[in-house]
């Protein structure tokens, strides 16, 4: 344990598996309360308005946030650069986000429509507010990640979970109406915001005015508008089921989905941890030159992180009944079990090469990527079309899970095509 413990990227890995639990626990206790109290129709508007408001967040980041992530692990020890790369992002997409609020005003009433749903268009309206500091928030952090500060990383992520919930409790606590349950969205980004803002500009990087700041635009809106749609599809893919089962289905339905849904999203979320801590280190083997390393890397991750996560895998299907009983008697949502087991399968399938979703990015392909994603959305989007019809939430269970493993196959044939890489 000691000689584990010594290497800072197994430090650094451990802070982000102990934020990833925090995630998991805010993710559930929003849930779980929601759905405990207000029912099964107020989880089902929250989380379509969740899914709306997190595709709207990654038009207002503009990819943004990958080229600050690129660009800073390039120049790690050049905090002047890594502060004009920052601010001049920031300025980017508060350009970009604050007239895409006001669009999103304007369409919350014809999205709540389409949902048949004036719940969604009621909570839209509330949750809106927020995409101007969710979309900075994604900046910051990924500064962060970019510096390699994997711990303050781990704990600002973690952050977002804890006020989310929080701001949840003072809803149900006020007893305001279940749109108002979106409102935490923007409470939360406006905190998180504060806290961002004040630890990266006093602790990290200096605050100045930005030199070479038409250079700094330009290398950001380039890679930006390659990246831009891979973001918006990256959380489309997450959402598609969700947003699909709301349209042919009701927001009863798609509560009971996305509970299960969501917990095993947060299982997947369990490689992402590995991840963050690869993505700078990715960045600089490309900048030295040294891919075959990110081979032998990708083959020792598969080789120890396949036994760890089928065995999760498992002994979270076994124990999501009990946790059913204990929290959700209700026989509606016991059904959830088939759905959660089956996208665990998608799950374990796409652990062991989750952890390089970021390769194409970091390799200075955000149009491959983009490719990548795009393809993945407009798999998910063809087969949810086919099988929610004929078979409603178990038919959206079993695209997610599909849609799971065509994300392994896809990185593995992008990485050996445009790098020589085999993960």
């Amino acid at each position: 344990m000691n000689r584990f413990l010594a290497s800072k990227f197994n430090q650094d890995v451990l802070w982000n598996v102990a934020s990833l639990g925090f995630l998991a626990l805010g993710g559930v206790i929003i849930n779980a309360i929601i759905l405990r109290i207000r029912g099964d129709v107020a989880l089902g508007i929250f989380n379509q308005v969740y899914a709306v408001y997190i595709v709207l967040s990654q038009i207002g980041v503009g990819g943004l946030q990958h080229s600050v992530l690129k660009h800073i692990s390039h120049h790690q020890d050049d905090l002047d650069r890594c502060a004009d790369i920052t601010t001049s992002a920031l300025l980017l997409v508060a350009a970009i986000t604050v007239p895409l609020g006001g669009l999103g005003l304007l369409l919350a009433g014809p999205l709540g429509d389409l949902m048949d749903s004036p719940g969604v268009a009621d909570g839209l309206r509330l949750a809106i507010p927020g995409l101007l500091f969710f979309a900075m928030n994604k900046v910051l952090i990924n500064t962060l990640n970019g510096l390699q500060r994997m711990r303050a990383y781990a704990v600002f992520r973690s952050l977002r979970f804890i006020l989310i919930p929080a701001a949840v409790i003072g809803i149900v606590w006020a007893d305001l109406s279940d749109a108002s349950l979106a409102l935490s969205l923007t409470i939360a980004e406006l905190l998180l915001f504060v806290v961002l803002i004040v630890f990266v500009y006093t602790r990290l990087i200096p605050l100045k005015r930005i030199t070479a700041a038409r250079e700094r635009f330009e290398e950001h809106i380039s890679f930006g508008v390659r990246g831009v749609l891979s973001g918006i599809l990256t959380e489309l893919n997450t959402r598609v089921d969700v947003l699909m089962l709301g349209y042919f289905t009701t927001d009863a339905n798609v509560g009971i989905y996305s509970f299960a849904a969501m917990l095993a999203e947060g299982v997947s979320q369990l490689p992402l941890a590995i991840r963050w801590n690869i993505d700078p280190i990715i960045g600089r083997h490309f900048a030295q030159g040294e891919t075959h390393l990110i081979s032998d890397t990708a083959r020792h991750i598969r080789h120890t992180f396949y036994p760890v996560m089928g065995a999760l895998g498992a002994a979270a299907v076994l124990a999501y009944p009990v946790f059913l009983w204990l929290w959700l008697p209700d026989d509606n949502i016991t059904t959830s079990w088939a759905i959660f087991s089956i996208i665990m399968i998608g799950v374990i399938v796409n652990a062991g090469y989750r952890p390089f979703l970021g390769i194409l990015m970091q390799g200075g392909r955000p149009g491959a990527h983009t490719v990548f994603i795009t393809s993945l959305v407009l798999g998910d989007a063809l087969l949810n079309l086919i099988f929610i019809p004929l078979l409603g939430i178990y038919g959206a269970a079993i695209v997610t899970m599909i849609t799971y493993t065509g994300e392994a196959v896809g990185l593995m044939l992008f990485s050996r095509r445009l790098f020589q890489i085999r993960l």
